[in-house]
C-alpha cells in the first residue's frame, strides 16, 4: 500500500479516516494493527479487502496492482474477494439456513470444488478449531465463541493469499485464542498467506510478527 487515503463526505463536511498510509506485508507474514477505537483500523482493513474504495492511493496484491489513483483495476471485485481475500469479521455473519459444515464449505463450492471435497476440507478446519462436534448444527444453536470459530474456518477454507481479521479472538478464551493464532501461523507458513490482524487482545500480541499502530488515520510502528 502506498499513499492510501480515505475521505468520507465532501467540502466542509469531509472527514479523512486514513492519511497517506504506507504498508508492506510479506508473503507468510502475520502482522497486527493496533490502536484506539475510531483510529481507522477497520476502515483500512475494509479498503484492503475491496469492501470500501479508497479515495486515493496504490494497492498491490501478490505483485499485481489492483488499485491505482482512485479506482479499482479489477472489473469483478466480488471475484477478487472470493479468490484472493479471506475475511474474519467481528461478527460471525453465518448463514442461518445452512449447517455449520456447509457455512464453511460454501465458498469452496462456489469456486468449483466438488461438494464432498469441500465438506471434507470444512471438517478438517472445524476439527483444528475444536468445533467439529458442531458440524451438523445450525448457527443459532452455537455459542458466540463457537460461531466465531466457525467464521474463522470459513475464512480459511480456500487458503487465501491474504487474510484480513478484525478482532478474531475477542469472544474467545485464552486457550482457544492461542489455538486460533496457531492455525493462522501454520496457514501463513505452509501456504504463504499474508495475515493482517486488527486486535486489542493482549494475549495474542506476542504471536504477531510485526505490529503497526494506527492513530488518527495514520499508520506507524509503535
Amino acid at each position: 500500500m502506498r499513499g492510501l487515503r480515505k475521505t468520507y463526505g465532501t467540502g466542509s463536511a469531509a472527514v479523512t479516516a486514513l492519511h497517506d498510509v504506507q504498508m508492506r506485508v510479506e508473503r507468510g507474514e502475520v502482522v497486527g494493527l493496533v490502536g484506539p477505537s475510531g483510529s481507522g483500523k477497520s476502515t483500512l482493513l475494509k479498503c484492503l479487502g475491496a469492501v470500501l474504495t479508497p479515495s486515493q492511493g496504490h494497492i498491490e496484491l501478490g505483485g499485481q496492482t489492483v488499485f491505482e489513483g482512485s479506482r479499482w483495476l479489477n472489473s469483478d471485485l466480488t471475484r477478487l474477494r472470493r479468490e484472493q481475500i479471506g475475511f474474519i469479521f467481528q461478527a460471525p455473519y453465518l448463514l442461518p439456513f445452512l449447517s455449520v459444515r456447509d457455512n464453511v464449505a460454501l465458498l469452496a463450492m462456489l469456486l468449483g470444488q466438488p461438494n464432498d471435497l469441500a465438506r471434507a476440507a470444512a471438517d478438517r478446519l472445524l476439527a483444528d478449531l475444536d468445533v467439529a462436534h458442531r458440524a451438523g448444527a445450525m448457527p443459532s444453536h452455537l455459542s458466540g465463541g463457537e460461531q466465531q470459530r466457525v467464521a474463522i474456518a470459513r475464512a480459511l477454507i480456500n487458503r487465501p493469499p491474504i487474510l484480513l481479521a478484525d478482532e478474531p479472538t475477542a469472544p474467545l478464551d485464552s486457550g482457544r485464542a492461542l489455538a486460533v493464532m496457531d492455525l493462522l501461523e501454520r496457514l501463513a507458513a505452509q501456504t504463504g498467506t499474508s495475515v493482517i490482524v486488527v486486535t486489542h487482545d493482549e494475549k495474542i500480541m506476542p504471536r504477531l510478527g510485526r505490529i503497526y499502530e494506527v492513530r488518527d488515520g495514520r499508520v506507524g510502528v509503535p
